[in-house]
């Protein structure tokens, strides 16, 4: 039977006290619920089979609306690129060049992370502010903006800081170039009258995600308890929008890093101030770590 025409496409109505149907309420959840970042640092670890196995069984098994990030090492990124599909992950660089440039022997550039498939870069992880004794902003300044990559800056205090209660002070210091307005050529953008100051480079962190990794939790088994971690976000979300030009607090993305596994990832997320996790050991079992990436929080 032939439809009319008035009666094609035609709207049902819907009573004012009737619940919207099920998909409508999937849509405004996915809108007001933002959404967490899980990313696993896989650290010197991986192969070729590792690699195929493990999205083998993520891709497959994957159901979330996160923000997933994948930092293998170097020599495995373009691999774990080809599974890249409709952005069901991104992926990150564990550690970059920023000393000498093309000159440099060694060491991988932004622009190779970037035509590898990556979208961010770690700077400061754990392990290597040990290995150079703090972490500067300074160092990684040209990640912003013009490069293309996103920044996860890492900061933590080691289990001697810990203990005699100097915690916030070592973020300070961690977090103290990073807020640095000498770093910001403001004055320079101002004199411009650039319309849209937050799209210059190096004025903004809009484009930075903070992680607070406790070195002493780091692979561990232990973490701080959920209050401390909320106390210790909300510490540093609230010293860079209070030190740093043209950043809000909103607008600061703070992870959390060490020992984080299925068990209390979602404890976690759940915390206030706590936008994220940044996984290590637990994100080698691809199980573990598919199970974290389906958490709904």
């Amino acid at each position: 039977m032939r439809i009319p025409e008035t009666q094609k496409n035609k709207p049902k109505k819907m009573n004012a006290n009737q619940d919207p149907p099920g998909n409508v309420w999937s849509i405004i959840l996915k809108i007001a619920i933002p959404k967490k970042i899980i990313a696993a640092n896989w650290k010197n670890n991986g192969s070729t089979k590792f690699v195929k196995d493990y999205f083998d069984f993520f891709l497959k098994n994957k159901n979330s609306n996160n923000e997933i990030i994948i930092f293998p090492p170097d020599l495995y990124i373009n691999q774990v690129n080809s599974y890249k599909n409709k952005k069901s992950f991104s992926i990150g660089g564990q550690r970059i060049n920023t000393d000498g440039g093309d000159t440099h022997t060694s060491g991988t550039t932004s622009k190779m992370f970037i035509d590898n498939g990556c979208d961010y870069i770690l700077v400061g992880h754990s392990e290597i502010r040990s290995l150079i004794d703090q972490v500067t902003f300074g160092a990684a300044k040209d990640l912003y903006g013009s490069s293309g990559l996103q920044t996860i800056f890492c900061v933590g205090e080691d289990e001697d800081t810990k203990n005699s209660g100097n915690t916030s002070n070592v973020l300070e210091s961690q977090l103290e170039d990073l807020c640095n307005k000498e770093n910001y050529p403001t004055d320079h953008l101002l004199d411009q009258k650039v319309d849209n100051i937050k799209q210059c480079t190096n004025t903004s962190l809009e484009k930075a995600i903070i992680a607070y990794e406790p070195v002493w939790a780091i692979g561990s088994g232990n973490t701080p308890n959920i209050k401390d971690i909320s106390f210790i976000h909300r510490f540093i979300k609230t010293y860079v929008s209070e030190n740093h030009p043209f950043t809000k607090e909103k607008d600061i993305m703070v992870l959390y890093g060490g020992s984080v596994n299925s068990k209390n990832a979602k404890d976690i997320l759940s915390a206030p101030y706590v936008d994220g996790v940044l996984i290590g050991g637990a994100s080698l079992d691809v199980k573990e770590f598919t199970k974290i990436c389906n958490l709904n929080i």
